[in-house]
């Protein structure tokens, strides 16, 4: 069920159910991959504004005061919507975020792996559940942006389109050669090579990831998936 309306309309909903202390657990989720960055309390108050203002705010038990996250580390989180559980207790909060949603710099709080043998292992940031492809996205634009020497991306974003576009091309008629001989291996290597290079090209042209799935939202429609329509 997603919560959208107008005004304080939504947290006047009888099925949004505040506990005794006038709070609702809220887990946010990056909208882009499913990555579960953090979880925190709303009231009512600061659902309506998360409804109103497109910005995630929140309750803080310690402060004891409405908070809008990324008011202070600029790391704000833009929501995208909001939906209520079946038994309207729990909020799911898909978000885009603009930076780290942890406090510590990480890109979720969950870091931190719990094993059978009671033991916490805390791996770095990239392991956090974050999208192979943003993360990558996100490499080629600090190469374009700090290029290094003897990085491949660096050269590439140096030597400009003409070089980019040439790889692109290339890879496309090494995965054609691969599909043809139905050879499984060769076919994922060559994939891989096509889509890091297509990435690179937009990192050129500073397209996000997002811009993509934003694009294939809109041709396959959220209700489910349907096929595109043939080409001409």
């Amino acid at each position: 069920m997603a919560v959208e309306s107008e005004g304080s309309a939504a947290s006047n909903d009888l099925k949004v159910q505040f506990d005794e202390h006038g709070l609702i657990p809220a887990v946010v989720q990056d909208w882009r991959d499913g990555a579960v960055l953090m979880v925190a309390y709303m009231n009512r108050a600061a659902l309506d504004q998360t409804l109103q203002t497109g910005y995630a705010h929140f309750w803080s038990r310690s402060r004891q005061q409405l908070w809008k996250k990324g008011e202070t580390s600029g790391n704000f989180l833009l929501c995208k919507r909001v939906f209520l559980d079946c038994d309207g207790d729990v909020l799911l909060v898909k978000v885009e975020p603009t930076g780290p949603a942890c406090h510590t710099g990480a890109r979720t709080c969950f870091f931190t792996e719990v094993t059978h043998q009671g033991v916490a292992a805390t791996h770095g940031d990239e392991e956090a559940n974050g999208s192979i492809f943003d993360r990558l996205y996100e490499m080629v634009r600090q190469r374009k942006a700090h290029p290094q020497e003897h990085s491949y991306v660096s050269s590439l974003m140096k030597d400009g389109p003409d070089r980019i576009l040439k790889k692109v091309v290339e890879e496309a008629g090494e995965v054609v050669l691969a599909v043809k001989t139905e050879h499984r291996e060769e076919i994922i290597h060559e994939v891989a090579d096509l889509l890091f290079h297509t990435i690179a090209a937009m990192g050129h042209c500073d397209i996000p990831m997002t811009a993509i799935q934003q694009e294939l939202g809109k041709r396959f429609g959220k209700s489910g998936i349907r096929e595109p329509e043939q080409s001409r």
